[in-house]
């Protein structure tokens, strides 16, 4: 694992050691983002004519044209020429590249099983074995830096995350936020095949088996009833009572995207007084309030257009925003929570780290000890107040939920929540009085962003939140169990 200081570029730096380190063979670079793969690419690329040599770096992501995707796999597949690939998800399954020699990846590991799944491309031929090189971006931290960013989040995480692929975690199934989509998908596929259909019929062909036995027969008809409303229907009701395609459900289904049952990646746009800001993903639950970082600074959201994917923001007062990424578009677990203070407890040292890592490591190691982090939850940073919940991506997103009911405002990260505006004491005072997790029902009132699947946006909201609140009434008993645990702590 190689982690980078800004003494020079940190992307240039990384480039150096790929291209010297990968060259002559067949490799997956995992760079995270378009933006990360373009960039990564292109150094490489300018490496290799600067150095005389042919180039073997090419991107690979959903924006660019098929006939560019296809001559790089083609170029993995034949093994003719070496050949990496600088990669979104688009090379992570599902497309046949034989096997290579190496995996990289550009940031920490979010999810163990989509690791798995990329480094089982490497290591197939006999013989060989499966390489993963991680590289990690590391800011500069100035003397006064806000302490979260002095537990070197981000090493510990990879560190977790590389314990628990040794000990075979997969994260377990959840939920499937894309029930209700997937349904509608299947309610167009098959009317567009054999035409109009009676509800009853639909519904035993669709909603009472497999998956779908968790949609019931009134949400069904709910879902129905959406449908066939608006000003452009997606289903209409002959004089017999058969349900067909209304005008956009024949639009969509002779789109050439609509038997593709999966959404690109999409971003909000945060818009503040009419002037657009950019885009970012949003993984967490979002409410009138939330507290997002973007552009070196904090904003409050004011107004959420869930369709459009707006949101309206207003400057927030807060001062310095800790230098690790809270942008990311997946979430982590539980477990891998959890394994990142594993990593800042122990005293071990692992050996594939380099010089650099095993620095920073050791360093965070002292700061969670210096911080009393094993005792407490909290760290004070100036005015803000860091909870550290050593929960997932889900769990804090619902407790930042929570505490935003009640008059906190609220930013979370990976492994907690960030009381922005609290001090410590304050802060203390107040979880120390929470009494409980109200009823995930009152709770899921307070969150906006509900469309999140390719037909979403279609679907009556009223259904998308209580199928929001059937995923997630596990977490009410979870919350109210991080309040006790918080409490006790603070007594």
């Amino acid at each position: 694992m190689l982690v980078t200081t800004p003494a020079r570029s940190a992307l240039a730096e990384i480039a150096r050691h790929a291209h010297e380190i990968l060259r002559g063979k067949n490799n997956l670079f995992f760079a995270g983002s378009r933006a990360n793969v373009e960039a990564l690419a292109d150094r490489l690329r300018t490496l290799s004519e600067d150095g005389g040599v042919p180039n073997e770096f090419f991107p690979h992501h959903g924006s660019l044209a098929k006939e560019l995707r296809e001559e790089v796999e083609a170029r993995l597949k034949e093994d003719r020429l070496p050949t990496t690939a600088v990669a979104t998800t688009t090379l992570e399954l599902g497309i046949d590249i034989g096997s290579v020699h190496s995996v990289a990846q550009l940031g920490a590991p979010r999810s163990l099983a989509s690791l798995r799944q990329r480094l089982g491309r490497s290591g197939r031929r006999e013989g060989s074995a499966a390489i993963f090189r991680g590289y990690i971006r590391e800011p500069y931290l100035a003397a006064d830096a806000d302490p979260l960013d002095r537990l070197h989040l981000p090493v510990a995480q990879s560190v977790a995350a590389l314990h628990l692929l040794a000990e075979r975690f997969v994260e377990p199934p959840s939920g499937d936020p894309a029930l209700l989509s997937v349904t509608v998908h299947q309610l167009l596929s098959r009317i567009a095949e054999r035409g109009a259909q009676r509800a009853d019929q639909l519904y035993r062909a669709i909603g009472r088996d497999g998956p779908f036995a968790a949609i019931e027969p009134g949400d069904f008809a709910d879902l129905l009833r959406g449908l066939g409303g608006g000003e452009e229907p997606m289903l209409e009701q002959a004089p017999d009572g058969s349900l067909m395609l209304g005008p956009l459900g024949e639009r969509l289904t002779a789109s050439r995207d609509f038997y593709a049952n999966f959404k690109t990646d999409e971003e909000w746009r945060l818009v503040n007084q009419g002037r657009a800001l950019g885009t970012l993903p949003i993984v967490n639950a979002l409410a009138v309030g939330s507290i997002l970082s973007f552009a070196g600074r904090r904003w409050r959201a004011v107004a959420i257009d869930d369709p459009a994917k707006v949101v309206e923001v207003v400057a927030h007062r807060a001062g310095r925003i800790p230098k690790f990424d809270r942008v990311s578009g997946e979430p982590i677990h539980d477990r891998l929570a959890g394994a990142i203070r594993d990593a800042l407890v122990a005293s071990d040292m692992p050996a594939y780290l380099d010089p650099v890592a095993a620095q920073l490591l050791a360093e965070g190691r002292d700061m969670f000890a210096a911080l009393d982090l094993a005792r407490t939850p909290l760290i004070a940073a100036g005015k803000d107040t860091h909870l550290m919940t050593w929960r997932g991506s889900v769990a804090n997103g619902l407790f930042a939920v929570l505490l935003g009911s009640v008059g906190f405002e609220c930013e979370t990260f990976d492994v907690g929540v960030t009381l922005l505006g609290t001090p410590s004491d304050e802060a203390a005072h107040v979880l120390g009085a929470l009494d409980g997790c109200p009823p995930i029902e009152t709770l899921g009132r307070f969150v906006s962003n509900l469309a999140h699947e390719k037909y979403d946006d279609y679907i009556p909201e009223d259904l998308l939140r209580r199928f929001w609140v059937k995923r997630h009434a596990h977490l009410e008993t979870d919350v109210a169990d991080m309040i006790r645990r918080i409490a006790l702590a603070l007594s």
